[in-house]
């Protein structure tokens, strides 16, 4: 078990000094998810990186506990809280602007092709989608997260689940295909 995985545990029981050491520890990668869903949103928040890293690790820390015991499924969940802070920022702007509208934001990762975007509408319609599949996909949802949310590879994504790389592949596609329906209707 890695040092890591062994801090989560720790974290994850309630040890506030073992929650301090992650935090410390997976900061610099944090803050690497953090950047990539501040892009997603195109300046659309008055978010900075550093902002949306405490604010994120706030919420996961207060809501529901540091989830997970080991660093896979952590980054999953910090994708997550990450998208969740910047969709509340998105949704306050646009009550602000009295209903004016949510910009559109393309959603991608700098490591893929521009087809292995989840689809390019805006945040709020893909967290509604997401939520209608983890109703219908739970499994197919967390990988849609830790793919494109918590930025982990096909690989990665594969060793967390225990399955090989091409059902993750073959998940990821379904999962587009599924996210284009929801959001059709």
């Amino acid at each position: 078990m890695s040092a890591i995985t062994q801090l989560l545990a720790r974290a994850s029981g309630g040890d506030a000094h073992a929650v301090q050491q992650v935090y410390a520890a997976l900061y610099p990668d944090i803050r690497r998810i953090a950047r990539a869903r501040l892009a997603e949103a195109n300046g659309v928040t008055d978010l900075n990186t550093t902002a949306l890293v405490h604010e994120g690790f706030l919420r996961m820390a207060e809501n529901e506990g540091l989830r997970g015991v080991e660093r896979i499924q952590f980054f999953a969940y910090v994708g997550r809280a990450l998208r969740s802070v910047v969709l509340d920022h998105l949704r306050a702007r646009a009550a602000e602007k009295r209903g004016g509208g949510v910009q559109m934001v393309t959603l991608s990762h700098a490591d893929e092709a521009p087809e292995a975007s989840p689809l390019g509408h805006d945040l709020a319609a893909l967290d509604g989608a997401l939520e209608q599949m983890r109703g219908l996909d739970e499994p197919l949802s967390q990988t849609v997260e830790m793919h494109f949310f918590a930025g982990m590879t096909i690989v990665e994504i594969a060793q967390a689940r225990e399955v090989s790389t091409r059902t993750v592949d073959r998940d990821l596609k379904k999962a587009r295909l599924l996210l284009a329906e929801l959001l059709a209707h």
